[in-house]
């Protein structure tokens, strides 16, 4: 800062000016404070002359800015328009998901990729609004694009350099996953002792599938994924799969990206070589929901150091098996430290009581406690063995039979109305049944529907009974626990779809749709680290949405002030970042500071 005197007829004035450079990095100066005529620096300075104590005022307010401890004075006019074109706000919330950005070393990632092509473009940079997009603003490449000078940085690229990326995280993806898993192992404490999988799939809006490959103008043959499949949302438009495992602190591991036609079964294995094979990740457990677990998967998991746990459909099971997990006597207690033990047995140890669900007794004494049962069962013709453990809960028939009065209700009004039935083993309608009769018995084009009571007393009896297979020996409360914690997974890819708004996917290739996902998992990965941190004392939609807030107004020439609400929250992030975002203003000096320390790591 310099001292500026304008002279006029009658006398001089005395202002601060400030240098500094423009969004073009181009170098001027502004006006920063008036001083004030001679006559009215001399009343503030008494004996001294007024331009040497406004020098030194000066260089005292200097000195504050070098130390941080300035008073920011902007000079507004309520006549001069803004310049046309020159944002006045720009997005901070980001800085947060930076510095873990950094912290797990993925701009170092992207350096050793960088370095095996000759790119004429800033890969990392790309990649980065990309990760932030996804998070803050989640919208298309197209829309990344446009909104790359919304941040406190300037992302300088192109359009074209988005797609080029997508096309290098396709080729780099398994290298990515790996390379991320190590450097966050030491970033945070992660359990990789019991691995979740799962699938989910994402449906595009168009009217056919693609053919499986295609040939470009230069002879090239491409892969399409997006098939026709079984959708979750029961939709009849192609998909693509998307194949996760989580860890048991809850963080994503490794992913894939498959055709929709594909057999989810056939996924775990390819996935699962990735963390054996490149993670030197071994002595694992691996947990999957029934659909996901054939002999084949469970058998590859039984061998070197690795064990599965399963859930069994109960009704798929030979007959013999399937009358014993029904059979009503010989149960046992799952341990719990939190319930009492019923007076009548309190010298008894649990595990040696057996227990008869059909007794009135048991259900008045335990009905808020599990019951289980256990054996062994063989595969004849493979010799595969494994442990078949049953669960059984008052609470949870209970529900089941509530959802399903609902479901009856729905059904009888539908024959009441005969209306057309729906086709769907999850559909109401699957406890009706149809005749086609004359008034005289014969079958003809009288339609009847009526309640199937068979159906309705079939389904029941399999209220309250939860089946998982396993090949590990310990004890039932552990295997149901490690069980239980499945939600991971399917909370990873809630956090994708409805938050980070995984589709609509706005490419189409079979390399562009598989690195959209993969921003979708580094971005995940980084939250899921952000919410460690925090001791998930917030839900992620309240981090996401508060982060999504934390925009800053510009200060021409001085700064950036806060346009979002202090509240413990953001007092937890800045705690855990190193850095404050929250004073009245953030001078831009500040700002190159804390970016400076992020890129650092």
């Amino acid at each position: 800062m310099k001292l500026k005197i304008t002279k006029t007829k009658k006398t001089s004035i005395l202002y601060v000016q400030k240098a500094y450079r423009d969004k073009n990095g181009k170098s001027t100066s502004r006006i920063h404070e008036r001083l004030g005529t001679l006559e009215e620096v001399r009343q503030r300075c008494g004996d001294r002359d007024p331009v040497e104590w406004a020098r030194g005022y000066i260089a005292r307010l200097t000195a504050q800015e070098k130390e941080g401890r300035q008073v920011i004075i902007s000079r507004l006019s309520p006549t001069k328009l803004i310049e046309k074109g020159e944002a006045q706000s720009c997005e901070s919330g980001y800085l947060f998901l930076k510095r873990l950005y950094h912290k797990v070393g993925m701009d170092r990632i992207c350096e050793a990729i960088s370095r095996k092509h000759k790119f004429d473009f800033d890969f990392n940079k790309v990649l980065e609004l990309m990760v932030y997009e996804r998070l803050l603003r989640p919208a298309s490449k197209l829309g990344n694009y446009r909104r790359s000078g919304s941040y406190i940085e300037p992302f300088d690229i192109e359009k074209q350099h988005i797609y080029r990326s997508l096309d290098i995280l396709d080729r780099h993806g398994e290298y990515i996953q790996k390379r991320l898993f190590l450097n966050s192992s030491k970033v945070v404490e992660r359990d990789t002792t019991v691995m979740y999988y799962d699938c989910t799939n994402y449906f595009f809006e168009r009217e056919s599938a693609d053919p499986d490959y295609v040939t470009d103008k230069k002879g090239n043959v491409h892969e399409r994924i997006r098939k026709y499949g079984v959708s979750k949302e029961h939709r009849p438009n192609p998909i693509v799969q998307m194949g996760m495992f989580i860890d048991n602190s809850g963080m994503p591991v490794a992913m894939c990206i498959n055709p929709g036609n594909a057999n989810e079964q056939t996924t775990l294995i390819p996935t699962e070589k990735i963390i054996v094979e490149k993670m030197g990740v071994s002595k694992i457990v691996v947990c999957t929901d029934g659909g996901l677990s054939s002999e084949g998967n469970r058998s590859y998991n039984s061998t070197a150091e690795r064990s599965f746990i399963t859930v069994q459909s109960i009704k798929k099971l030979e007959d013999n098996l399937r009358d014993w997990c029904l059979e009503p006597t010989g149960w046992k207690l799952v341990k719990s430290d939190t319930v009492q033990k019923d007076k009548r047995y309190r010298d008894a140890d649990e595990d040696e009581l057996e227990f008869d669900l059909t007794d009135a007794d048991t259900a008045r004494y335990y009905g808020d406690r599990t019951f289980y049962r256990e054996r062994w069962i063989v595969n004849e013709k493979t010799k595969f063995s494994q442990r078949l453990i049953v669960t059984f809960s008052y609470k949870y028939r209970d529900y089941l039979r509530f959802l399903r009065q609902r479901e009856i209700d729905k059904a009888d009004s539908n024959a009441r109305g005969n209306r057309t039935l729906t086709k769907s083993y999850k559909s109401p309608d699957r406890f009706l049944s149809e005749t086609y009769a004359t008034e005289d018995g014969e079958v003809a084009v009288f339609r009847t529907v009526s309640l199937n009571l068979d159906a309705i007393s079939e389904e029941e009896k399999y209220d309250g009974f939860y089946a998982i297979c396993t090949d590990l020996s310990d004890n039932v409360t552990k295997i149901i626990e490690l069980n239980h914690n499945r939600w991971e997974s399917e909370d990873a890819f809630r956090v994708i779809k409805t938050d980070f708004k995984g589709r609509p996917v706005f490419v189409w290739t079979a390399e562009h749709i598989r690195a959209h996902f993969i921003v979708c998992f580094i971005t995940l990965l980084l939250f899921r680290i952000m919410e460690k941190e925090l001791n998930y004392k917030y839900t992620s939609s309240a981090i996401i949405e508060k982060l999504r807030s934390m925009t800053m107004n510009i200060v021409k020439g001085e700064g950036y002030k806060p346009n979002f609400t202090r509240d413990d929250l953001t007092d937890d992030l800045h705690a855990k970042a190193g850095f404050r975002l929250d004073t009245e203003i953030v001078t831009r000096q500040k700002i190159k500071q804390i970016i400076a320390n992020i890129k650092k790591g």
